[in-house]
């Protein structure tokens, strides 16, 4: 079982971005961290033809769990953190389609120690403080606040509001295990009634860790810079360049939602 390896769950719209994904992950890995990818199984043969099986793992949605029926959004969450279940790896980084590394990346950028992974965790406060300016037709806070709390609710935690994202972020086999093991079955329940309930696979993992302590939490601020709007990238590449991204953090993310 591998230490630590690096993970997308895609699907056939995102073939385009993910091959730049995959080239920068072969340019700047500089650890040989091993790359997995899971498809949809009626996908699988178009990507087998398409990237390079050589060098990346290759596996079905269906082979880690089975979620037809579900709508996609909520579907790839399930199938993502769903992923420790093939028994390949101790921990992952879950990395998105529409993601980038701009600079060189190793085992060191993930775990705190052989045996820890950082826990990406933080207050989401540049985030806000940009849409506070911006004139949105919509808060981002308030939805933001209102699925964390619940969740907080569910475990009984008090304090401020936390977000465990955005993608890439590291997670420990040990806490989807135990979150399956202490929390889901004990009372009846299914992962996929949990993101069906509140879909935020990232705010379970977090708030569930909060209150298991399932491994020592090492907090970690964002590991990528994330352009959640168009608004917000073309401000901000008015400004500076991926050099000076690079200063800070290992990758980019250009939200597939506005960047098709």
């Amino acid at each position: 079982m591998e230490k630590l390896v690096l993970y997308t769950k895609t699907y056939s719209g995102d073939l385009n971005r993910i091959s730049v994904l995959i080239d920068s992950i072969k340019k700047y890995n500089v650890d040989k961290i091993p790359y997995y990818i899971s498809v949809p199984s009626a996908e699988y043969e178009l990507f087998k033809n398409n990237i390079d099986t050589d060098y990346i793992n290759l596996v079905t949605d269906e082979s880690i769990i089975n979620t037809y029926g579900l709508d996609g959004w909520k579907s790839q969450q399930i199938v993502k953190s769903s992923f420790w279940k093939l028994g390949v790896c101790e921990n992952y980084v879950c990395i998105d389609s529409d993601s980038q590394f701009i600079r060189p990346f190793g085992v060191s950028d993930f775990m705190y120690d052989d045996k820890t992974p950082y826990t990406v965790m933080h207050e989401h406060k540049e985030f806000f403080e940009w849409c506070d300016i911006s004139n949105l037709p919509f808060d981002p806070k308030e939805s933001f606040m209102a699925d964390r709390q619940r969740v907080m609710d569910l475990f009984d935690r008090k304090g401020v509001y936390f977000d465990f994202g955005p993608s890439p972020i590291v997670w420990s086999s040990k806490v989807w295990e135990s979150l399956e093991n202490v929390y889901i079955k004990p009372n009846n329940l299914t992962f996929t009634q949990l993101i069906e309930t509140i879909p935020s696979e990232f705010t379970w993992y977090g708030e569930f860790l909060l209150f298991d302590e399932t491994i020592k939490i090492i907090p970690r601020g964002p590991l990528f810079k994330v352009f959640h709007y168009k608004k917000q990238y073309d401000e901000f590449v008015t400004i500076t360049n991926i050099e000076n991204i690079s200063k800070h953090y290992l990758g980019v993310v250009i939200q597939s939602n506005w960047n098709r």
